[in-house]
């Protein structure tokens, strides 16, 4: 139980509170809260005694953190004037920035897939496609997982990793996993998570020099398969390929998608 809760809920906005607080708008509407108790001070002191001031000033700081902290700014418009104006490096310090999944490696995903075995030439159209052995492996380890409870707790071993300290930083459906406090992977869902746990499983048998490839290789190999995936871990329903705005406290961007047409588990998601 907290100590703010019960009558003060009414004055929360959980959308900018708690976990989905903006540490950029709350730096920056805490300066100005600090500059403007500042003034009303100085203004006491200069208008009726220092004490008045103090007091004054005391107060407007109070009231404006606690409107902080209940609704997550103090000045109207914060987190769309964040999302316009303030720079990107500035995000970035707090871990705002949007993410950049392009990795510079030598390694091309496709090729590699195909000489795997895993994707082949499409029968009726000019593309790739799972191979018909590979897409057949593939989900009959999906669905053993998923019977055995398979969790996050595979992260080690989809990474090739023998020991680390794992933890996870969750944002809505999607997450990162964290080996000794660097970050080694992102997915759209646990659904994700799930087929690529078991797509490890399987081009570890496939690819020679799967236990030699970096962390890096693994996650290109794996999130580039996740696009092929035709039917999804988490319903069975069929992934769709769409594009959507992805909106976070600071930033507005736009993202090319796959997503399971029956439960909605996001299954690849990459910016556009």
């Amino acid at each position: 139980m907290t100590a703010t809760g019960g009558r003060f809920d009414w004055l929360r906005q959980p959308e900018y509170t708690g976990e989905n607080r903006c540490l950029p708008c709350t730096v920056v509407n805490t300066i100005i809260a600090t500059v403007l108790a500042g003034a009303v001070a100085a203004g006491g002191r200069l208008l009726a005694e220092p004490v008045v001031g103090v007091a004054a000033g005391t107060g407007v700081l109070a009231v404006s953190l606690g409107a902080i902290y209940f609704r997550g700014y103090l000045v109207p418009g914060t987190p769309a004037l964040t999302k316009q104006y303030l720079p990107q490096r500035v995000l970035a310090w707090f871990g705002k920035a949007p993410d950049n999944t392009t990795v510079d490696t030598d390694l091309d995903p496709e090729r590699a897939l195909v000489n795997a075995g895993a994707l082949e030439p499409c029968a009726d159209r000019d593309d790739l496609c799972l191979a018909d052995g590979f897409r057949s492996e593939w989900y009959d380890e999906i669905d053993r997982l998923e019977s055995a409870n398979a969790g996050r707790e595979r992260l080690l071993d989809v990474l090739g990793l023998t020991e680390g300290s794992v933890d996870f930083e969750d944002h809505g459906d999607a997450f990162r996993g964290r080996v000794n406090g660097s970050v080694v992977g992102r997915w759209e869902s646990e659904a994700a998570f799930l087929a690529d746990v078991a797509a490890a499983e399987e081009l570890d048998e496939r690819i020679a020099n799967w236990g030699e490839l970096s962390v890096r290789e693994r996650s290109q190999l794996l999130s580039g398969l996740r696009i092929f995936i035709d039917s999804c871990p988490a319903c069975g329903g069929r992934p769709e390929f769409g594009t959507d705005t992805v909106e976070s406290c600071c930033s507005t961007h736009e993202v090319a998608a796959v997503s399971c047409d029956g439960c909605g588990a996001r299954l690849f998601e990459s910016r556009v």
